[in-house]
């Protein structure tokens, strides 16, 4: 679930996600430039991406920078540093996102379950009563 409650915000956040595995210069003519896919909770209030579980690819030239800038309101200043480091060391390898996440105190409350968001409401039934 984002700080932010904006469908942009969540289109930026996975946008700037996939190009840590596909940065500017090698995706440009690409269809797809999102690492995953972003939701609003019904009642208008909430934003979430996902899913984020399994590896990310980071590419030998990640703008890790441009990532941390958009989502720096939302973490403070160490906890920005220390993801910057962790992409960095992590260059033509991979990270595990929620690793990433949990390991920053900011973020770690917000990362949920996809059961979580179903009991929370946020896929409402399409059933008919």
């Amino acid at each position: 679930i984002l700080s932010t409650p904006s469908l942009e915000y969540a289109q930026a956040v996975s946008h700037e996600l996939w190009m840590l595995a596909r940065p500017r210069g090698y995706s440009d003519n690409e269809t797809s430039q999102y690492y995953c896919g972003w939701f609003a909770h019904p009642d208008g209030n909430q934003v979430a991406i996902g899913p984020i579980n399994g590896t990310q690819n980071v590419h030998r030239d990640a703008d890790e920078d441009s990532f941390v800038s958009l989502i720096s309101s939302a973490i403070t200043p160490d906890e920005q540093l220390a993801i910057i480091n962790g992409i960095n060391v992590n260059k033509g390898g991979t990270v595990t996102l929620t690793d990433i996440i949990l390991a920053t105190p900011s973020l770690a409350p917000h990362l949920v379950t996809r059961e979580y968001l179903d009991s929370s409401g946020w896929f409402p039934s399409t059933e008919s009563p």
